[in-house]
């Protein structure tokens, strides 16, 4: 009996020391969060804090703990945290597809001579690492025989029925003109897979149509897109741009134009240049307003003075005391009686000689 009593008694504290359910505030409270740390008497009342604060229920195991506050179990928890984030270090090294990067590798030489003819012709070409499956699937290559550079291109035509249709053209010469390149998708009378779908482009033709480009490395490009011309020819068109792997090119009816952000490169010059000027604008506003361009200059030149060594600042610090004592002694000296201006005799003295070296000079 005395067993059971102190169980009771036990779960009575437990229970009493967390206090009322947060939530009904009805029944003693039985359970805590681990994350919110919210006290609950049941399910519906767990339930119901989870959907109020949106809280998941799993602890936070980097949350701040203050000193007072930190325990071994916390040190535990914290030494496994480690543990677990060297693991996965570990894992990464590990896998080839994970540990693999274009950072600081050098490109194979056939990519190597195709991004150098790429730049010959005022493009940039830039790869992905070897695990991802857009360059996996590019068959782009350059000739250097010929000094002719063969396209993949990803034909997308969004404007059907039901979803866009792609259609993939592994090798595009780089000398023929866009309309040329169309020409069996949109001018074709022999049969192929989704030309049924393609009835509005056919009934439209080259000419109600725009060839845009999908928009690389620019800021918020995946609602971006050049705008191609079609009697250019291909390589004359990626000239200027970026392009990753390989270009994406959407064909769109000039009616639905309007759902796509038309850019070119000079709107992307003259942003970059609009955002230099408003920096440069910010910095005059902060100069009127409290650092001045003089004070800046002045600033700036006296962090770029060599650091004063230690043992001069010790050495200037000690004469400077030096001289706070001599100048103290010299006040705590009584002064003379006799003279009627008030200073000490060394004082009056010393004054006397710097007369008498001015009016020799």
């Amino acid at each position: 009996m005395s067993a059971d009593s102190d169980c009771d008694e036990l779960s009575q504290d437990g229970l009493s020391r967390l206090g009322d359910c947060e939530v009904c505030a009805a029944n003693k409270a039985l359970y805590t969060c681990p994350k919110c740390e919210v006290k609950t008497c049941c399910l519906n009342c767990v339930r119901i804090h989870k959907k109020e604060l949106e809280c998941d229920g799993i602890r936070d195991r980097t949350k701040f703990i203050r000193m007072k506050d930190f325990t071994d179990t916390d040190l535990l928890s914290d030494y496994r945290l480690l543990e677990e984030c060297a693991r996965f270090v570990w894992g990464v090294k590990r896998d080839d597809k994970k540990r693999f990067t274009r950072i600081d590798k050098d490109l194979p030489i056939h990519l190597f001579k195709l991004k150098m003819a790429a730049r010959q012709r005022g493009i940039v070409l830039q790869f992905l690492a070897q695990n991802f499956t857009r360059h996996k699937n590019n068959t782009t290559r350059y000739n250097y025989k010929s000094n002719l550079i063969n396209w993949r291109v990803e034909w997308i035509f969004p404007n059907v029925d039901k979803e866009p249709i792609k259609y993939v053209d592994e090798k595009c010469p780089e000398q023929k003109k866009l309309s040329h390149l169309l020409d069996k998708y949109i001018n074709c009378d022999v049969p192929f897979e989704g030309s049924k779908s393609l009835s509005f482009y056919k009934a439209a033709g080259i000419s109600g149509l725009k060839i845009l480009l999908k928009a690389e490395k620019v800021k918020g490009s995946a609602k971006k897109f050049f705008e191609l011309d079609p009697s250019e020819s291909l390589a004359e068109n990626l000239s200027g741009k970026c392009i990753v792997e390989f270009p994406i090119i959407f064909i769109v009816l000039k009616d639905h134009a309007y759902n796509f952000e038309i850019i070119t490169p000079e709107d992307e010059f003259e942003e970059i240049e609009a955002n230099k000027l408003v920096k440069e604008i910010k910095q005059d506003n902060h100069s009127v307003n409290g650092i001045t361009n003089e004070e800046k200059y002045i600033k700036e030149n006296h962090r770029k003075r060599p650091r004063e060594l230690l043992t001069e600042k010790i050495a200037k610090e000690k004469r400077m005391a030096l001289e706070k004592e001599i100048k103290e002694e010299r006040k705590k000296k009584p002064k003379n009686l006799l003279f009627t201006t008030g200073y000490s005799s060394e004082e009056s003295l010393e004054d006397s000689d710097n007369e008498s070296e001015t009016e020799k000079s």
